[in-house]
């Protein structure tokens, strides 16, 4: 037999009371659809996480003013269940939103759905355990998934525009645009200037290519950042060994000195136990040495591979 479903809750399928003010009176939504109030104080506290689990990928995600732009390319979530990634192409692995916020795939949904003793199919969400009535539904992240291909061709142009504006330089005498490739530094003037400029209006003068001249300073700059950073490990590994020696040697001092103290011992169960406190501390001390030597070593060895790097990789 036939029934109202428009007379049903769109959520538990149920039908609603007749009277307002009851836990099944329909409630109005703004999408024009009404489910009963039960299920809207159920549905309205309930997140979409799917969507905070899209948004948490903050590298792959920049806010502005009108909404979010792809800045990175971005990791599809995949199903709890089957740890496929989701896709609007194929049918089994489109998501299906749960009424708790979650989602799943579409295969996992049919594979792991059951009859309630109502005759609705439900499926229960492998996050949290709520369940969820079957039913055909609007899916935002569907809308997210289509709308990813064309954000990520906007990345890579604004990527291309981004990477060409950083490598472009203003002629100091044309103000016309032009790779570094292609231009050159006069030195007398101190401009960068367009192949054309530098034959008509610096032909007599001192002309090197630009990139040469980015080179030398880019050089510079390197070459000093490198000996300052190799010139702090210099002083400060001798000044810690130093000191981890001098420590070693007041330890030693003090460790020898206290262990004098066997000889004051009034009975044998107090030499015992100060036997075993004085072995305890070098027991400690040696094994603060044994996991200090793999750290030295392991520095030891990796300085040498940089080094093997640089023989075998002299472009590196």
């Amino acid at each position: 037999m036939n029934v109202f479903e428009s007379l049903n809750c769109i959520v538990c399928k149920k039908p609603f009371a007749r009277v307002a003010n009851q836990p099944r009176s329909p409630f109005h939504l703004g999408c024009g659809l009404a489910m009963c109030n039960e299920c809207f104080e159920k549905e309205w506290r309930s997140f979409a996480y799917f969507l905070i689990d899209v948004l948490s990928q903050e590298n792959s995600l920049v806010f502005t003013p009108k909404g979010y732009l792809l800045v990175k390319p971005f990791n599809i979530p995949e199903c709890p269940i089957c740890q496929d990634e989701y896709s609007n192409q194929i049918e089994a692995k489109k998501s299906f939103v749960l009424g708790c916020g979650h989602i799943i795939c579409t295969g996992c949904c049919l594979k792991t759905r059951r009859l309630s003793s109502s005759n609705y199919q439900l499926v229960t969400c492998p996050t949290c355990r709520r369940h969820t009535v079957v039913n055909e539904q609007k899916d935002q992240f569907h809308d997210f998934l289509n709308e990813l291909p064309e954000m990520t061709r906007q990345m890579e142009i604004i990527e291309a525009a981004l990477m060409n504006a950083k490598d472009a330089r203003s002629c100091n005498e044309c103000h016309k645009k032009n790779i570094v490739d292609e231009m050159f530094y006069c030195s007398k003037c101190r401009f960068e200037i367009c192949a054309v400029c530098a034959c008509k209006k610096h032909r007599l003068h001192e002309i090197i290519p630009l990139l040469e001249k980015q080179a030398n300073q880019m050089l510079m700059e390197l070459q000093q950042e490198s000996r300052d950073v190799i010139e702090t490990y210099k002083d400060l590994v001798p000044e810690l060994h130093k000191d981890l020696l001098e420590g070693i040697d007041i330890f030693e001092t003090k460790l020898l000195l206290k262990e004098e103290t066997l000889k004051d011992a009034s009975t044998f169960a107090d030499l015992q136990e100060k036997h075993e406190s004085f072995t305890k501390i070098k027991s400690n001390f040696e094994s603060s040495a044994e996991n200090y030597l793999p750290h030295l070593r392991r520095f030891d060895g990796e300085v040498k591979q940089l080094i093997q790097t640089l023989n075998e990789n002299p472009e590196v």
